[in-house]
């Protein structure tokens, strides 16, 4: 059964995929980014391209209500809220759906933009890794230098 969330459909590939959905109520881009591709509302097109890089999703929304919103999935979810706060866009975590309100000074939907936030000194790069559970979690300078076979 077709879904029809609003005037804005979803890509061929993605229509198959989705469960059904067809159409969305934001303009949809079909985004790839580190391994990963979908379509997804056009102005959160680049900070999905960030988050990407750290966790997986299942949805997200330019402005519902006023606010946008990402779900990335439970075991990704502490690594989105981490970036999501590097950006500055204090998130709101309501069961897994991280809230937040989109920033003036810089633009959701420009990739160059929001990795030149996270590059500024307030926003230093931070590295993640798999955990032996599956898990992300980040790669703390104790943990990097632990492994390195620099002698005295």
């Amino acid at each position: 059964m077709p879904v029809v969330l609003g005037p804005y459909p979803l890509c061929p590939t993605c229509q198959k995929t989705n469960g059904g959905l067809i159409a969305a109520k934001h303009r949809q881009i079909h985004l790839r980014a580190h391994g990963r591709e979908a379509c997804v509302d056009a102005g959160l097109a680049g900070l999905m391209a960030s988050l990407w890089a750290v966790c997986d999703t299942r949805s997200c929304c330019e402005n519902d209500r006023g606010r946008a919103y990402v779900v990335p999935t439970a075991d990704t979810c502490d690594a989105a809220e981490h970036l999501l706060t590097r950006l500055g866009l204090r998130p709101t975590n309501l069961d897994g759906i991280l809230c937040f309100h989109k920033p003036s000074s810089f633009r959701l939907d420009d990739a160059g933009q929001v990795r030149r936030v996270l590059e500024q000194p307030g926003g230093a790069h931070s590295r993640w890794r798999v955990n032996e559970n599956g898990v992300f979690e980040p790669v703390r300078p104790a943990d990097e230098s632990a492994g390195s076979d620099a002698g005295p």
